[in-house]
């Protein structure tokens, strides 16, 4: 089988994860920084000026979604090996599904907490995508634990 394609996804997954951790490590860093060059191009009337005004709670829900998002961005690389390994029908991939659906309820339930605390249109969005995810994935998880005996079964009969 060709597998091109999956390795070209692992690296983009790769790259995303590592890229990732360093965006994680500087949001303390660099998100005042932005949101005031935000401001000052648009005004304290916009709902980034909101961001200053809750800057503890506005580190902590980033750090906190983005470390879930890094777990969901971990498991995928994981799953993404065993897919090119051409062994995707595995124990280990059911229980990343089952994390990955977790931690996309986390970042769903931050996004809307953050709601209450200073409103964006955009947590609403993330937070109906990552709710959306996160079913997807508990399914998903639930088909392969399905395929994983299955194939436990076929393994036995031969």
């Amino acid at each position: 089988m060709n597998n091109s394609l999956n390795k070209f996804v692992k690296a983009i997954l790769d790259f995303c994860f590592f890229v990732g951790i360093v965006i994680e490590i500087s949001v303390p860093l660099i998100l005042s920084k932005s949101v005031n060059l935000v401001v000052e191009k648009l005004g304290d009337t916009t709902e980034y000026a909101k961001i200053l005004d809750n800057y503890p709670f506005a580190i902590v829900s980033i750090m906190l979604a983005g470390g879930a998002a890094l777990v969901i961005l971990y498991d995928l690389r994981r799953m993404m090996k065993t897919v090119i390994e051409d062994n995707c029908f595995v124990k280990q991939n059911v229980d990343s599904l089952y994390r990955m659906g977790t931690f996309a309820f986390i970042i769903a339930g931050i996004k809307i907490i953050r709601c209450f605390v200073y409103f964006t249109p955009a947590a609403i969005i993330v937070a109906g995508v990552f709710g959306f995810a996160g079913l997807l994935s508990k399914v998903l998880a639930r088909v392969f634990d399905r395929a994983v005996s299955y194939k436990q079964e076929n393994d036995l009969t031969i």
